[in-house]
Order: C-alpha cells, then sequence, then structure tokens
C-alpha cells in the first residue's frame, strides 16, 4: 500500500488506491473464508490459488495501476463463474457422457479462432469484440482434456487410442497453423500422460516420444516461426535489438534482482516486452528476489500435487483422469511460462496461472 501511495500522490491517486486494496481484501475474505463454509471445496487448493491471486494482485498494481483495478474486475467475473462450476460439478450427473459435445466445442473454437483471429506477435490467439478480447485456447485445453477422459472412461481399447490420438492430431494442427505452439506443445504432452494413466501401457509412451520427436523435427522444417523461436532460445544475444530482445532483457531483469530483489517498485520490469503476460515471472523475480521466485516455484508444484492428490483419490475412471488431465495441464502451463522467462525452454506465449495479466487465461485456471 505505502508502495502504491508514493507513486499516486494525488488526491484521487490515493483514494483510488485504498479503495482498491479495501475491495482486494474483502474479495479474500469472502473467498478463503466465507466460501468454504457455503460452498463444499478443497480448503488446500483455494488456500494457495489464493495466494496466487494475491501475487497478481500486487504485481499487474505494481506494472499499471489501470491494468491492475482491469484484472481485478476479470477475478471478480471469474469469481462467479468458478461457484457455479463448484455447483455444477456436484449436481450434474452425465459429465462423463458427454465426450463428443466436448470434441466438437473445442473443435469449433479453434476453426473460430482460425478463421476470424486476427494475426497479434506472429500468431492467431485472440477474439475481439470491441475493446473485449477472448482466448478461446485458454478453455479449448479443459474442454481437450474432459474429451479424453470421458473417452477413456467408456473403453481404454486401441479404437478408442487412435480415435482420441486422431483427433488430438486435428487439435494440435490446428493450434500449429495458429502458430500457438505453447498450447500445441502442451496438449500434446498432457494427451499423452494421460493415455499412460488410462491403459497403463509403456509401449504407448515409447511409440509418443518417437512421434512426438519427429512432429518437433518436422515443425523445425515446416514452419519458419519455429525456427525463430528455436534460433532465439539457442543464441538470444545474437539479435539481441530485435528478436532477442525479449529473453535478454528478462535474464537482465532477474540477474539485476539478485537473491533478495530490488524491492517493489525499484527495478525496471517495463523494459521487458509483455512483462505483465509471458513474462511476469522476471517481474517477480527482479523485485522480489530469487529466493522468492523458488518459493513461488514451490507453491505451484504444490498446487498441482494436490490436484493430483485428488486424483488419486477418486474412484471413479472420468473423474480421475480429468484431475489427472487438469492438474497436468495446469503443472506444464506453470513450466512453459517460467521455463521460456528463464531461457531454459524457447518461449511459448502461455500465461503464469492467477498471477499473468488476462480474463480469459483467470477464467480458465479458476475452472481447472
Amino acid at each position: 500500500i505505502l508502495n502504491i501511495l508514493r507513486v499516486n500522490t494525488s488526491a484521487s491517486g490515493i483514494s483510488a488506491g485504498i479503495i482498491l486494496y479495501a475491495a482486494q481484501l474483502l474479495y479474500l475474505v469472502f473467498i478463503a473464508v466465507i466460501l468454504p463454509k457455503i460452498v463444499n471445496i478443497s480448503r488446500g487448493l483455494n488456500n494457495v490459488m489464493c495466494m496466487l491471486l494475491v501475487l497478481g494482485f500486487i504485481f499487474q498494481t505494481r506494472l499499471s495501476f489501470a491494468t491492475g483495478i482491469r484484472h481485478f474486475v476479470y477475478v471478480l467475473c471469474a469469481t462467479i463463474v468458478f461457484i457455479a462450476a463448484l455447483i455444477i460439478c456436484r449436481k450434474v450427473k452425465i459429465l462423463y457422457k458427454m465426450t463428443w459435445v466436448y470434441c466438437m466445442l473445442g473443435l469449433a473454437l479453434l476453426l473460430v479462432v482460425f478463421i476470424f483471429a486476427q494475426v497479434s506477435r506472429g500468431a492467431k490467439v485472440s477474439i475481439d469484440f470491441g475493446p473485449i478480447s477472448i482466448q478461446p485456447f485458454e478453455f479449448v485445453k479443459i474442454l481437450f482434456v474432459m474429451f479424453v477422459a470421458a473417452a477413456f472412461n467408456k473403453a481404454n481399447t486401441f479404437k478408442t487410442v487412435l480415435i482420441t490420438a486422431v483427433t488430438g492430431a486435428v487439435y494440435v494442427i490446428i493450434l500449429v497453423l495458429c502458430s500457438e505452439l505453447g498450447t500445441a506443445l502442451m496438449l500434446a504432452i498432457v494427451y499423452v500422460l494421460m493415455l499412460f494413466v488410462a491403459t497403463k501401457k509403456f509401449v504407448y509412451l515409447i511409440i509418443s516420444a518417437g512421434a512426438f520427436a519427429a512432429a518437433c523435427v518436422a515443425a523445425y522444417i515446416l514452419f519458419s516461426h519455429v525456427r525463430v523461436r528455436v534460433d532465439v532460445w539457442l543464441n538470444p544475444w545474437a539479435d539481441i535489438d530485435n528478436k532477442g530482445y525479449q529473453i535478454t532483457q528478462s535474464l537482465f531483469a532477474i540477474g539485476s534482482g539478485g537473491w533478495l530483489g530490488t524491492g517493489l517498485y525499484n527495478g525496471s520490469p517495463e523494459y521487458v516486452p509483455m512483462i505483465s503476460n509471458d513474462f511476469i515471472f522476471s517481474a517477480v523475480a527482479e523485485e522480489l528476489g530469487v529466493i522468492f521466485s523458488i518459493f513461488l516455484i514451490l507453491l505451484c508444484l504444490c498446487f498441482m500435487l494436490m490436484i493430483y492428490r485428488i486424483a488419486i483419490r477418486v474412484s471413479r475412471p472420468f473423474y480421475k483422469l480429468l484431475a489427472f488431465g487438469l492438474g497436468s495441464v495446469y503443472g506444464f502451463q506453470v513450466f512453459l511460462t517460467i521455463g521460456g522467462a528463464v531461457k531454459f525452454i524457447p518461449s511459448t506465449g502461455i500465461n503464469l496461472p492467477f498471477i499473468s495479466r488476462g480474463g480469459s487465461s483467470v477464467l480458465a485456471s479458476m475452472v481447472i
């Protein structure tokens, strides 16, 4: 609060800052204390989600006060859907029967983006409705997991494997054509993991690993944007003022923060392009330090393991696979975001759940 008041020295800025933080405090009291008494909910998952949301509130407001307000509004809207999802999952008993509904909805969203979305930053990602921008890919990954879980709930035969594999390949191809490589990679990996859990056959892992390696080589040869991202990942310093600018600025930010960080409002995260989205981890590492960033990674890992723990405890195959698949989506999304920010893997344009800016991202994460 002191930091935001220091920046907004006008009377209107101080009032707006106090109102925003008071509203966020009331929201957190409701979601962490009151809601668990009304709806049956995993307190562990809920508490970790609140901790991640707090970090998102802090850094989105730190990067831009206007963005912080919009982000909070997005969270409020997503919370309404979140509560509805809690009720639906408990009351609706036919979720496991809607296999092809999930499949067709996911494909429809993919085709809408492929046909109508405008190219932005080299990829087709969002559909614009005036000032509102929606990223359907955030919901495609959930629908795909539900489709695979429902399909294997009926049978785990070779026919089911073939049908889901072909459908997954169609999803991935459309995503690659839209240049949305991160989501394509995520769906491919998550499908393989769900396939192994459903069938318990290592042969599918071996075949999938070979197919995945071949697909990566083919994508590098066929698509120029794939070659650009790989080349930038291998040596961003060769074109530091152009293609390598984002990742090098991210590394500079993380390095300048050191172990303990520069402190809120004492860093320069604004020099990293797309800092509030794909590279929010760089802002956290710069101003709160590497030690805090390590604890953030452990917190995200804890969140994923709690979801896996739920999957282990569930007896019905559909819900077991659904929990495992959604937990894998969350974990792999965190890996892609943080891995891209620290140059462990090529940048994929994936958001950090609950922390990065974006209404679609927050909504999808809360539904998961």
